[in-house]
């Protein structure tokens, strides 16, 4: 059984801490070393950050009731400026899970398109949807634009699986109360991620048949906190296919020892000027550990990450949580957006891009893992998926890559590469072509 340090026993570590090394100082220098390695940061990411999912969820019962359907007409306005209307089926779908007694559940919204599925069956969009107060969940125009393109989705509020405050109430915690053991401190997040995780076990109980939805060719997709969520969910639950964390920053994908505020960049690629006429944008503050720890946010994590005092002090940083997703099976989509966007770090995201490329590369699964970058938005745009179907359509379906819209280059690169000389001197290895 590993022992743990207590957080505050850790020392502080110059630099960026390696993937392809062990706690005990040994190299990972074969494919075969890396599943160990892999569970070995798994175990820290539960011990240290998220919490683990429990022990028990194999003695779940998961069932689900699919409402009546409704047909609806949308219009979405693509990103190049054609207005399309998109025709749909929609039903609601309630999700009940029990486990020693103790029930609960929560609403999800599947979508499906009027067209024939492709052979095996519709690929599947799963959506974390933010639902603000007072209003009731609905399908996105990302959900619609899916359905265009031949996609079934799947969407729900993350809100109904964990409370987004220190309550620790929603589904997952009527089952799974929070304890004083550290086995027994799942944050929400990880909650959150339970959720995508119930649904595919739903679609594995016979609801995949039922609306004619391949399973395994599956999406996950959230934005900001939900990002943090979906790059975690990936960790967790090697069923998911296509990962898709948006705009996550720090506890997502962005690197913490990484910080950008100080530092001016040159967006000219994705067409910025700034009212002086350049193309240049100076970073303001970066989210700190600090307001991750804050009441108001610390429920997303355990009680051992409130005892860090610095980043520096991780035994990981988020390129070790990213690259928990490489697989043969599997892939990373990574979405970052700049303007607005100094909080959330999109450089961070970006040097954790270049560090995860190393590993999937040792791999032999470069094609695995893609960085998509826009201007401006807090949000997975349609301009960006675009780009994700057209991807998907390729590593799930062998579409020929010429005969679609998106440029692939333009998602294994980023407009930070090559734009700072201390940063490339600190970085330099990561941000190798």
């Amino acid at each position: 059984m590993v022992m743990y340090k207590n957080p505050k026993e850790l020392k502080r570590m110059e630099g960026i801490p390696e993937v392809f090394r062990f706690l005990d100082g040994t190299s990972v220098d074969t494919k075969e070393k890396w599943q160990k390695r892999s569970e070995e940061i798994k175990s820290l990411y539960e011990y240290y950050m998220y919490g683990p999912l429990p022990e028990e969820m194999s003695l779940e019962k998961v069932s689900f009731k699919l409402g009546e359907w409704q047909e609806r007409k949308e219009f979405v306005n693509l990103p190049d400026k054609r207005e399309v209307q998109v025709e749909v089926k929609v039903a609601p779908l309630r999700i009940e899970i029990e486990n020693r007694g103790r029930k609960s559940g929560f609403d999800a919204l599947v979508c499906l398109p009027i067209c024939e599925p492709r052979e095996k069956g519709y690929p599947v969009y799963l959506e974390m949807s933010f639902v603000w107060p007072g209003k009731i969940m609905d399908l996105s125009p990302n959900d619609y634009y899916a359905a265009s393109r031949g996609y079934a989705s799947i969407c729900y509020n993350p809100c109904d699986v964990a409370a987004d405050n220190s309550s620790r109430t929603g589904a997952f915690y009527d089952i799974y109360r929070y304890g004083k053991d550290w086995k027994e401190q799942t944050g929400a997040l990880a909650a959150w991620g339970w959720g995508a995780s119930k649904i595919l076990d739903v679609l594995e109980q016979g609801l995949a048949d039922e609306l004619k939805i391949h399973k395994e060719y599956n999406l996950l997709s959230g934005v900001s906190r939900f990002g943090k969520a979906t790059l975690l969910a990936g960790a967790y639950d090697k069923r998911l296919k296509v990962v898709v964390p948006a705009c996550s920053g720090a506890g997502g994908v962005a690197m913490y020892r990484y910080k950008s505020e100080g530092k001016t960049y040159d967006f000219a690629t994705l067409g910025y000027l700034n009212e002086e006429g350049a193309s240049t944008h100076f970073t303001t503050q970066n989210e700190a550990l600090g307001n991750l720890q804050s009441t108001n946010l610390r429920h997303w994590f355990n009680d051992n990450f409130l005892e860090f005092n610095s980043v520096e002090q991780f035994p990981f940083d988020q390129h070790h949580l990213a690259a928990l997703i490489a697989d043969k099976e599997r892939y990373l989509f990574i979405i970052s957006g700049m303007l607005g966007e100094d909080w959330v770090n999109p450089a961070a995201s970006a040097v954790t891009y270049a560090a995860t490329r190393q590993l999937y590369e040792f791999l032999d699964l470069s094609g695995h893992v893609c960085l998509c970058e826009h201007l401006q938005g807090h949000a997975v745009l349609l301009s960006d998926m675009v780009k994700l179907l057209d991807y998907c359509d390729v590593i799930l379906y062998g579409d020929a890559q010429e005969e679609k819209e998106t440029d692939f280059d333009t998602i294994r690169q980023s407009v930070f590469w090559e734009q700072n000389n201390l940063d490339k001197q600190i970085y330099g290895p990561f941000f190798d072509k």
